[in-house]
């Protein structure tokens, strides 16, 4: 029903102006998300003319205990005649992006793989990823990954959450070199103008507890808005990694919602005739209410230790994709009870370790099957090793400015900034034990190198004497006067004829 008190007198917390508030509808209450009672449902506000501009509030309780449910701001830009401005027609539909993202990978050599007919939090759990980033073989592959988060189930409510969302996903191992290159010029394939839009890439070292996974990492910004996660493995399954795998995960949603220009996910063309909500708001809705309302916790419960007893078996079995295939539904049987609230601290540790120990044992068995079939794929090349100059000529003699160049992996900015106030202190200490004058030695550096400078660095030390005391001259010689055993012992330290017999002692 309509509501004509002015929208900052009842939620002042927005600090709307008065102008923007033209008409304000508020729709009938609906059963909060997150706790049982009564909540408000959402607020659409209509403008005449300007951006579009979403806020989304978290709920709390009030003095009563009562919920108040996510209070969504949608202030929509409205033409004369009252009716919305039209989305970027010449953005590529969500069907249309993976099209694209699948042929711009193959022509950099990767394979198109399948999604997983299990569900996986992220495709970083697609055995595609998880367990083909070990071991010596080459593996470069591209899929798209339906990513089940029960927690964050919002009955479709949320513009911007959505329990099932869509990751693209990309694995190359080695790493080709170029990784980010080839990441911007994925982003120019869909028609993004990376000059255009503020592309960022943001420190996030990954890792997860639970696979024994970490790596080196950045959130990769656009516009503001994370839309792809940048990680190098370095460690997967608890088992350090021998080659370095590169890992690109996007966050489809995101992306394309910025591309067309709609602020909620429901709105995204997914073909030219058929909207995201049209084809996922329905199973989006049920599954909430199935992760936040209906799924029976002694059931899951049960369900994760049968999932973990059927892992072991596989293990001892030695059949390591089966066992993981279990590991995965027990991982997704935890989220559903988390998502019910049902895991104490306690608990939570308990699981943990439980699927911790089971993705250790399936990593370490998958290499060792692999090893026992030889590694059919092959193994990754090793770096070649520089080559000598042959002719290096003499080094001139007096001051020169000194250069050291040292190429790194890509560098968080926090690494950077390490890295080069260590070189400075190391490249300091260095000179002075050598005893090497020079000038001024300063450092610059960039996420893949870092060099010093060090000015006026002398090409030699400089001559120095010093004066060595050796054995009282009673006892270097004996009674004819011939070098004794003392003698010869401190002559073999140092040159005989530079010795002298001093008569007052040194």
């Amino acid at each position: 029903m309509a509501h004509m008190r002015s929208l900052n007198a009842v939620y002042p917390a927005l600090r709307l102006p008065s102008a923007i508030t033209t008409k304000l509808k508020l729709l009938a209450p609906k059963p909060c998300s997150y706790h049982s009672g009564k909540c408000f449902g959402k607020v659409r506000v209509l403008r005449r003319s300007g951006p579009s501009l979403t806020k989304v509030f978290r709920p709390k309780e009030s003095s009563k205990g009562t919920c108040f449910a996510s209070i969504a701001t949608d202030v929509h830009s409205v033409s004369a005649d009252n009716t919305e401005t039209s989305a970027n027609p010449d953005a590529p539909t969500f069907q249309d992006a993976i099209q694209r993202l699948q042929s711009y990978w193959a022509s950099k050599g990767c394979a198109m793989y399948l999604p997983h007919n299990t569900e996986v939090g992220a495709g970083t759990m697609n055995p595609a990823t998880f367990l083909r980033c070990m071991g010596p073989e080459p593996w470069n592959v591209c899929y798209p990954e339906p990513s089940i988060r029960p927690d964050d189930s919002r009955y479709g409510d949320n513009p911007n959450r959505v329990q099932r969302h869509t990751q693209f996903q990309v694995i190359m191992k080695p790493d080709p070199g170029n990784s980010q290159e080839l990441y911007l010029g994925s982003l120019q394939a869909l028609g993004i103008d990376t000059v255009a839009h503020d592309i960022r890439f943001v420190e996030d070292n990954w890792e997860s507890p639970v696979l024994g996974a970490w790596g080196l990492g950045w959130e990769v910004w656009m516009d503001g808005m994370e839309v792809t996660q940048f990680t190098y493995f370095q460690q997967v399954g608890s088992v350090p990694l021998k080659a370095v795998c590169v890992e690109i995960t996007y966050g489809l949603e995101r992306i394309i919602m910025n591309l067309q220009g709609v602020k909620h996910f429901k709105d995204i063309k997914y073909t030219d005739d058929v909207t995201y909500g049209e084809m996922f708001m329905q199973n989006e809705y049920e599954m909430s209410c199935f992760n936040m309302d209906e799924a029976n916790v002694e059931e899951h419960k049960a369900r994760f230790e049968l999932y973990d007893k059927e892992a072991r078996v596989m293990l001892e079995k030695r059949l390591p994709i089966p066992a993981y295939d279990q590991l995965l539904k027990s991982s997704h049987a935890f989220n559903i009870l988390d998502a019910r609230g049902a895991v104490g601290v306690t608990e939570r540790a308990t699981f943990f370790a439980k699927m911790r120990s089971l993705a250790r044992q399936c990593s370490g068995l998958w290499l060792e099957r692999r090893e026992e079939l030889g590694f059919p794929l092959g193994s990754t090349p090793e770096p070649e090793a520089p080559v000598a100059v042959s002719d290096v000529g003499v080094a001139p003699e007096g001051e020169r400015t000194f250069v050291l160049e040292v190429g790194t992996e890509e560098l968080p900015a926090q690494e950077v900034s390490s890295a080069a106030r260590q070189l400075q202190a190391l490249m300091s200490d260095l000179l002075t034990k050598q005893n090497l004058a020079h000038g001024d030695v300063t450092v610059g550096a960039t996420p893949r190198r870092v060099t010093v400078t060090v000015q006026a660095l002398q090409s030699r030390q400089p001559d120095r004497s010093n004066r060595m005391r050796g054995p009282p001259a009673k006892i270097a010689f004996d009674a004819e006067g011939k070098p004794s055993k003392a003698a010869e012992g401190f002559c073999r330290k140092v040159n005989a004829k530079d010795v002298t017999v001093c008569p007052t002692g040194i």
